[in-house]
């Protein structure tokens, strides 16, 4: 036994004594620890000699056997690094735990604690100064010059730079670490006898992991297809353990797969060398990354650029759905990435079938959208759609962090024609789980959630706060009820140690924590520690930004002013871009947000800071709650996480059986635990599922369904039945309040219209006549519902599928054709094209003011009753004209977060979707000159009403450089044309670069990051 039995107890003192040192516990507050874990400091450094010996002796069954220990060994060092009670040993710590990392493959905390110790190691020649100048250039790309060569100590410098720069003199290079070793053996002191076996262990491990090494065989590409690519700067120099994983099931040589891997481990490198190797290959000419979120799209963008430069062609499409993608192809010898969500890709392959033809490669990014409510009907059709109509050339890849059943998920999708790639051992940055109580103490929890590791005494200071003019009631900071108050103390008292978010379960509380921030300020509490851990003079250019949007007296502004920053899906676009910018480059290190933070934008956060595990009522999934941990601590950012949870009541009651209190804690430690996460569902399956209304009222799947087939014909059924339930629940249950009925089955008639668009595209494009059931049964039994399905439910999703096509066969080919455009369901396209017809808008001349008008009138018929929805025409018409939400909400009298709302919601997507439905579903007879033909000032006015800008140019700037409506609008002014082509945008800027530059300088630095990119 190398660790006692009281190591483990050890190993959690150091800890907890690094933890004190974060969280500024002075050390006569340190509680009592019964056990000295400084004396870990003997076997961790036997571990750390001799598995570095094994490697070197090519020992490999007692190397296995000792592996174990390196996760504890690496944890020491970095513990004892951070409890600073032996600085004297800092460097040592550093190098010791960065190497034991390093060893276990742990690369990015290996660069987190290599970076920290090149300060302290000096100059002099030795194993350890060469040790971190490998682990900077292998992990950091820090440049590594060729020295004169004296003795082996240049020369294994130079060896080392002529294998992994040039793929050269790997032989000469082990020849001279022998050497080396052998001289440091005869003639060193023990510091650097210890170090020079982990420096010839160190180099071997990089050895085995070479780009140079693995690449050519792993894709089956000769050095030389590789070799420009690998003697760049930008290259990867050795395969992470998620790339290497990706490499050896075959995925660099073409096959299909699940990639199944945590958060933070090398995914978009790893993307970008499945790519890479398609290309080198000729396998692929266009490849295809699909991502559920715009931010996710421009993020995967910019990636893109900066890994292939000018070899390959990046082209982002636009959200809005609108045949904005027929001159993609022009430079046909050119190598090309394109960029979509999925909705854009479904409806690109709704107006151009053959489209699939030309896509060599489909990466699906977040690929676990298939139970997301109605897009996730969306997206289960499109990859059905796929899969069914590729072939054995074309590959396809779908990635995902959180996928439980990935494995049944890959047998459909591949049949035997596929592969999963996942590994157990490969997981994302350590994070600790911390629970907030009102004894003022926080108690940490690691693996074992069931079990307290320790605990940190008095964390909350609580302080009584000045009184504000006529105020007579004493208040106090932080409140102990209140867990928004807790999250705001830890955030100030955490943001010197690296990136703080706290998150909100509802949007409609950022207003809260940002009142109460702005309210803590104004009683002279001591913010200072926010403002100060941010660049400031950056954070000036975005308080002004915000400013401009909001006003000088909104919240957003005054705590951007204080150093806190929002993050939500309602805020304005450019202002999340930049929050996402300045998160990413530490400008700031406080950001307040909601789920968006989860669905994929990758920003440095240490710490996360949980108000609420509810998202309203209902309690979070743990799959979406572990994708949301998985933001924290980034692999070569931090080499550990900290999820702090700031209800008191969750912690406190978790023994109590009295008002659920132990069944919530137990609900609670479920959500960090992977086994519970909720395996990967179908929204198509759901309709034939039985769903929960409360705890005690179940509506039968199998009911609703035996309903849907005998009165899908009939206008307005569904409504009219969720009517009819809710009505029945509420005189059995009158003192209780029911809205689940009505969402249940709105969104059962949703995915219900997107089978029937789905349908109506397959039968427009049969061109062989074939037995429409046979053709839906056909359909069905191809989607991952049918898959999921018992048999039970096949049987009746099959009588769904049938159902649905009988419907549509009193239609003809061109009727369904012009459905299946729309994108939406037969009675929402027959309600539109009687508006057309009824409007005339073939054959009278309108302007956009009386489009934007009649189109409003026809959303309102459509929607139904809402709020505000009497302000909605002219809100509209602010928000083309380019107004921010400030002045809106001041002329319409409705508060700003009402206001975004509408924007973004009610008219940015869903009347940008109904206009592109009416540009569908217009019929132009091309020979009769009579006609008017409405479709070009409607896709103007459709991106208009996406982008919330007044003109062309405006629009082309937010799709094809950056999407902010007051920049925009402002760079096409210097411009001086209003009607500028996304083909064309980025030209015109190049030759105003000038203008362009300088207006830029007044806004925040990443709007000229990003154009510097794009000009490249």
């Amino acid at each position: 036994m190398i660790f006692g039995k009281n190591a483990e107890q050890m190993l959690k003192y150091q800890k907890a004594k690094a933890k004190m040192v974060e969280y500024n516990v002075s050390k006569q507050e340190y509680p009592q620890f019964r056990l000295n874990s400084n004396e870990l400091s003997y076997p961790t450094t036997y571990v750390l000699s001799r598995y570095s010996e094994c490697i070197i002796e090519n020992n490999h069954e007692e190397a296995e056997e000792l592996e174990p220990f390196l996760k504890t060994t690496a944890e020491y060092y970095d513990s004892a690094f951070q409890s600073k009670d032996r600085t004297e040993y800092d460097w040592d710590f550093l190098l010791s735990g960065a190497s034991a990392y390093f060893l276990r493959k742990d690369f990015g905390s290996a660069k987190v604690l290599a970076a920290n110790v090149d300060n302290l190691i000096g100059n002099k020649r030795s194993p350890q100064k060469l040790l971190v100048n490998i682990y900077n250039y292998l992990l950091s790309g820090k440049y590594l010059l060729y020295l004169k060569v004296i003795d082996t100590y240049e020369r294994i410098n130079n060896f080392f730079l002529d294998y992994f720069g040039k793929g050269e003199s790997i032989e000469a290079l082990k020849e001279n670490l022998w050497e080396y070793r052998k001289e440091i053996y005869a003639n060193g002191d023990s510091d650097s006898i210890f170090y020079v076996d982990i420096l010839v262990a160190v180099i071997i491990v990089a050895c085995n992991n070479s780009s140079w090494r693995l690449l050519p065989n792993s894709s089956g590409l000769s050095h030389e297809k590789w070799k420009s690519y690998l003697q760049s700067r930008k290259s990867i120099k050795m395969l992470w353990p998620a790339q290497r994983l990706i490499a050896e099931k075959g995925l660099l040589r073409g096959e299909n797969a699940i990639v199944q891997l945590p958060t933070g481990v090398g995914k978009t490198r790893s993307i970008e060398l499945i790519i890479r190797a398609a290309f080198l290959s000729d396998r692929a000419n266009t490849a295809i990354i699909v991502a559920p979120l715009r931010a996710l799209c421009n993020e995967i963008t910019t990636d893109m650029y900066k890994a292939f430069r000018k070899d390959v062609i990046i082209n982002q499409f636009s959200d809005v759905l609108q045949n904005d993608f027929l001159n993609i192809f022009e430079e046909a010898n050119k190598k090309q990435i394109l960029i979509c969500t999925p909705e854009k890709l479904s409806y690109v392959l709704h107006h151009d079938p053959f489209f699939l033809n030309v896509i060599d490669l489909f990466v699906f990014d977040e690929g676990h959208m298939f139970d997301d409510g109605g897009r996730g009907a969306t997206y289960e059709l499109l990859v059905t759609h796929i899969r069914r109509n590729i072939t054995s050339e074309q590959q396809l890849i779908l990635l995902s962090a959180v996928l439980p059943n990935s494995e049944d998920i890959a047998q459909w999708l591949f049949e035997d024609r596929g592969c999963l790639a996942a590994d157990e051992s490969i997981v994302s940055t350590p994070k600790s789980i911390g629970f907030s109580s009102k004894q003022k103490n926080l108690h940490f929890f690691s693996d074992d959630k069931s079990n307290e590791d320790y605990f940190i005494p008095r964390i909350l200071r609580v302080e009584q706060l000045n009184k504000l003019p006529r105020e007579k009631k004493n208040r106090f900071f932080p409140e102990l009820s209140s867990s928004i108050d807790i999250a705001i103390y830890n955030a100030i008292k955490l943001c010197h140690n690296g990136g703080v978010a706290i998150y909100l379960g509802q949007q409609r509380s950022m207003k809260t924590v940002f009142k109460r921030i702005i309210d803590l300020n104004k009683r002279n509490y001591d913010l200072k520690v926010l403002k100060d851990n941010a660049n400031q003079e950056k954070l000036s250019e975005i308080k002004k930004f915000i400013e401009n949007y909001y006003g000088s007296e909104h919240w957003y502004t005054q705590a951007a002013e204080l150093g806190v920053l929002p993050h939500s899906s309602n805020l304005q676009n450019g202002v999340k871009l930049v929050v996402e910018h300045a998160l990413k480059n530490k400008y700031v290190s406080c950001v307040v947000c909601t789920s968006t933070l989860a669905q994929g934008v990758n920003i440095p956060i240490k710490y996360l800071l949980v108000t609420s595990f509810r998202n309203g009522v209902r309690l979070v999934k743990a799959r979406d709650f572990q994708n949301l941990m998985g933001r924290t601590a980034r692999a070569g950012i931090y080499t550990e996480g900290s999820i702090i949870i700031t209800d008191c009541n969750i912690y406190d009651n978790r023994m109590k059986r009295k008002n659920g209190g132990m069944y919530f804690w137990n609900d609670c430690m479920k959500l960090f635990d992977t086994k519970y996460a909720e395996p990967c569902g179908s929204s198509i399956l759901s309709l034939v599922q039985d769903f929960k209304v409360d705890y005690d009222k179940t509506v039968n799947g199998e009911e609703f369904v035996s309903k849907v087939i005998e009165h899908l014909d009939e206008s307005n059924f569904l409504f009219d039945y969720a009517k009819k339930l809710e009505k029945a629940y509420i005189k059995i249950n009158p003192d209780r309040k029911q809205n689940t009925i009505m969402q249940e089955i709105l969104l059962r008639q949703d995915i219900i219209s997107h089978i029937e668009n789905y349908l109506c595209l397959a039968c427009s494009t049969e061109t062989v006549a074939t037995d429409c059931k046979n053709n839906s049964v056909d359909i069905c039994s191809n989607t991952l519902a049918y898959a999921l399905a018992s048999e039970q439910e096949k049987e009746l999703l099959i009588k769904v599928f049938q159902k649905i096509e009988e419907n549509i066969q009193e239609y003809d080919v061109e009727d369904l054709r012009r459905y299946s455009n729309a994108m939406s369901g037969i009675a929402l396209s027959s309600q539109i094209e009687e508006w057309i017809f009824k409007n005339e808008l073939t054959e009278r001349i309108y302007t956009e003011e009386d489009l934007l008008s009649m189109i409003v009138e026809l959303y309102l018929q459509i929607k139904g009753d809402f709020k505000y929805k009497e302000h909605i025409q002219s809100i509209c018409q602010k928000w083309i004209d380019g107004q921010i939400p400030i002045e809106i909400s001041n002329e319409e009298a409705i508060e700003i977060p009402e206001v975004e709302s509408l924007c973004n919601k009610r008219i940015s997507y869903q009347m940008n979707f109904l206009i592109g439905n009416i540009c569908d579903l217009i019929v132009v007879d091309e020979d009769d000159e009579t006609q008017v033909d409405p479709r070009m000032l409607l896709t103007l006015l459709q991106k208009k009403v996406k982008y919330g800008v007044p003109n062309m140019t405006a629009v082309s700037i937010c799709e094809s450089v950056f999407y902010d409506r007051l920049l925009s609008i402002e760079l096409a002014q210097i411009l001086s044309d209003t009607n500028i082509g996304a083909d064309k945008i980025l030209n015109t800027l190049k030759f105003h670069r000038e203008e362009v530059f300088s207006c830029l300088n007044s806004y925040p630095e990443y709007f000229r990051d990003r154009l510097s990119v794009l000009m490249e």
